[in-house]
């Protein structure tokens, strides 16, 4: 490969070949000025980004989306890995009823939240990772997962009933719209479907994206699907 970096189109967005033989810093001011000369084609984007040719350290991948961002109005969304390709596509559903409410003003929390954390933003919050058991995200618009939802979530925390929660896949955690709580199902229902709220499907099975939002005063969960609104 004689290019520091080749820039390829995909359907969530682009994937990024990466020179193996030089130096990481010669990769990210090659992707800067590559980004730099398709300003016009991507300008003020909302994508998906994977990476190949090389490997990478998660910082060093934040490092390349970090210095795209900066110097371009390209918003990166999510990091594509190929076996997620799939599904994190399927949730990218969600993002086209969702974008004004949370993808233009959103916080974008990279990485999963840990246990005992707490990830809060006044506008909607997009998290590229998991929030497990024990974890905490508070958003005053919408909030989007492309992971896994296991601990505690409140969307329009200032008291938006309109706002939305969605997620790869919820488990067993708390889930808050303004200030409605999530009702799980009745009982005789939990043991038709046991693992919590939804049973977790095999990781070969898969995920339905699923979406948490106020109908009627009540907080539903249902499958997220671009005809859902």
């Amino acid at each position: 490969m004689t290019q520091a970096v080749v820039i390829k189109s995909k359907s969530y967005g682009i994937h990024l070949v990466l020179n193996p033989d030089l130096e990481f810093q010669e990769i990210v001011q090659a992707v800067v000025s590559k980004f730099r000369e398709a300003g016009a084609f991507f300008k003020n984007a909302s994508i998906g980004i994977s990476f190949a040719g090389r490997e990478l350290l998660t910082e060093q991948k934040y490092e390349l989306i970090a210095a795209i961002e900066n110097h371009t109005s390209v918003n990166i969304i999510c990091i594509m890995e190929q076996e997620r390709i799939e599904e994190a596509c399927v949730l990218a559903e969600t993002e086209a009823f969702a974008r004004e409410r949370v993808i233009n003003h959103a916080v974008c929390r990279y990485g999963s939240v840990q246990p005992g954390e707490e990830v809060e933003s006044k506008t909607g919050l997009v998290v590229i990772g998991n929030v497990p058991k024990g974890a905490k995200v508070t958003a005053g618009g919408s909030i989007i997962i492309f992971g896994v939802l296991d601990g505690f979530a409140q969307a329009g925390s200032f008291g938006d009933h309109a706002a939305h929660i969605a997620a790869l896949s919820i488990g067993t955690g708390q889930l808050q719209i303004g200030s409605l709580l999530y009702i799980p199902q009745a009982e005789e229902d939990k043991k038709k479907n046991k693992g919590g709220f939804l049973r977790r499907k095999k990781a070969e099975e898969g995920y339905t994206p699923q979406i948490a939002r106020v109908q009627d005063g009540h907080v539903i969960m249902e499958p997220c699907t671009k005809d859902l609104f």
